[in-house]
């Protein structure tokens, strides 16, 4: 590994010089200005609330710190802008009467955070999403609310789902245990019986043998008639209302056009087909031979019947 790809691998903090070769749990913060710092001297320069920055002398917040998610800072402080102006414009398509007065909406927010990632009128630009809040905040709580109930049905959903999960895996476990007890049940009555018995070993063997495929089918009988969890509820299932638009079943009608030539024969096409070659893996996929000549043949034979006169 070459010096270069050693320093693109490695972090270090810029202050105190600790690397995450040295300290494996090593975390880099990142405040406004874009400069690292590990949580040691976060902890220890911004224990009053607020400090300038190492780096380039810049008063910062100690809660303005956060956990550096990217390389490239631009990046990072392009995802905090859109987080933050997402928070106020937060219309749906449902609330504008047209889409394309939505796609104008979604268009003035990427121009906003455009201004201010690239420091581009950022005042006018600060003024226009204040003057937005003011005039929109009833809609903006309303979206808000919903947002969070979404979010909180979506996390208990989940949460259900991980729920059902674990309760599953524990009752595979418990079965595959009690699956295994029951093996080995069967391998010691079978060992008692060859002792103790005085029918040939063959013919316990083959009644084992018969036992095991008939315990085998009925769990393979109980598997296939098991449900299958398609993540739609019942509830989801009837909720659903019909549609009053009729459903058009497309029918398929061969087409009857004047070629201008002769008609292809069958036994023509099949005399022609001999002579390709296709796999095995072909035609079991239901292909035939013959599909591959009947289109160069009705396209030869097309248009043989028109002269100039």
């Amino acid at each position: 590994m070459t010096q270069s790809q050693v320093t693109v691998l490695e972090e270090v903090c810029p202050r105190c010089r600790t690397s995450n070769y040295q300290n494996k749990s090593l975390k880099l913060l990142v405040n406004e200005c874009g400069h690292d710092l590990c949580e040691k001297c976060v902890e220890h320069l911004f224990i009053r609330g607020s400090a300038p920055c190492p780096s380039c002398k810049l008063v910062l917040k100690k809660n303005g710190f956060k956990t550096k998610r990217f390389e490239d800072f631009t990046v990072e402080r392009e995802v905090d802008i859109r987080k933050r102006i997402l928070k106020d414009y937060n219309k749906t398509e449902e609330d504008f009467g047209t889409l394309r007065e939505y796609n104008d909406y979604l268009e003035e927010i990427e121009e906003i955070i455009f201004n201010f990632a690239s420091n581009i009128d950022v005042e006018e630009t600060k003024a226009k999403v204040e003057a937005y809040k003011k005039e929109n905040f009833k809609t903006i709580q309303k979206n808000r609310v919903a947002q969070s109930r979404q979010e909180a049905y979506l996390k208990e959903k989940t949460l259900a789902e991980e729920k059902e999960a674990e309760e599953r895996r524990a009752h595979e476990q418990e079965c595959e245990l009690m699956e295994e007890m029951e093996r080995q049940e069967r391998k010691k009555k079978l060992l008692d019986q060859i002792a103790s018995s005085d029918r040939p070993a063959d013919e316990i063997l083959l009644l084992h043998k018969e036992e095991e495929e008939t315990v085998n089918a009925n769990k393979r009988s109980l598997h296939s008639k098991s449900a299958y969890n398609s993540g739609f509820s019942i509830a989801m299932i009837s909720n659903a209302k019909p549609s009053d638009t009729q459903v058009y079943i497309y029918k398929y009608e061969d087409c009857e056009g004047d070629t201008c030539g002769p008609k292809t024969s069958e036994e023509n096409i099949k005399r022609y087909a001999e002579t390709v070659n296709v796999s095995k893996a072909a035609l079991a996929g239901g292909f035939l031979q013959e599909y591959v000549v009947h289109r160069p043949v009705d396209d030869a034979y097309s248009g043989l019947f028109i002269f100039n006169d």
